[in-house]
């Protein structure tokens, strides 16, 4: 069996910019999968989470879609609510759609100062993910599990490539962008030992 290799699909590109999703995956993982939808000029900084805490995974793919353009919102054009991501429209994501990864992690951007933990991960996890990062960032953590940044609905991709509902994180732009590293060494230390 070889390693895990990066491949990308070119989804859509304008004047000014492309949209891009990116798969690392070595064929057969279901252990860890790490996502990032919304990455690029997006929601910057959650791509570069998502790859880092991938990379230092022994077992672990990446999925991430990356929206850059020079002139126009990247955030308007490629920004599809998590639950509108299908395998028939990702290419890439067709091909892990079927594997039920055990724990599955989704790094989202949020236009607050703050950080929610949410998905359809159980209510322990969320809150021993929240407390973990409490002690790691600047911006207050709190366990969601309704309303708009939940996202614990069936549809979000998040919950649907998990076996047992996924965690997502919606991060302030200072967390994603000034204190990502952070956020990848808690989210890597619960994961080694057991506790996500």
């Amino acid at each position: 069996m070889s390693g895990p290799s990066f491949r990308t699909h070119l989804l859509e590109r304008t004047d000014t910019g492309q949209y891009t999703e990116l798969l690392y995956d070595d064929g057969v993982n279901d252990a860890v999968l790490v996502c990032a939808a919304h990455g690029g000029q997006t929601e910057p900084g959650t791509a570069e989470q998502a790859v880092e805490l991938a990379a230092r995974l022994p077992r672990a793919s990446c999925w991430a879609c990356l929206g850059y353009d020079e002139h126009h919102s990247a955030f308007e054009l490629w920004h599809p609510p998590s639950s509108a991501f299908s395998p028939d429209a990702y290419p890439l994501l067709a091909e892990i759609a079927d594997r039920g990864f055990e724990t599955v992690i989704s790094f989202h951007g949020l236009d607050d100062d703050r950080v929610l933990v949410g998905g359809g991960v159980d209510t322990d996890t969320k809150r021993r993910v929240s407390d973990r990062l409490e002690s790691a960032v600047t911006h207050p953590v709190e366990p969601v599990s309704s309303g708009r940044y939940a996202g614990v609905s069936p549809n979000n991709f998040v919950n649907w490539l998990s076996a047992d509902g996924g965690l997502q994180l919606e991060q302030s732009a200072a967390v994603r962008l000034d204190e990502g590293d952070a956020v990848v060494a808690v989210l890597e230390n619960l994961i080694e030992r057991g506790r996500l």
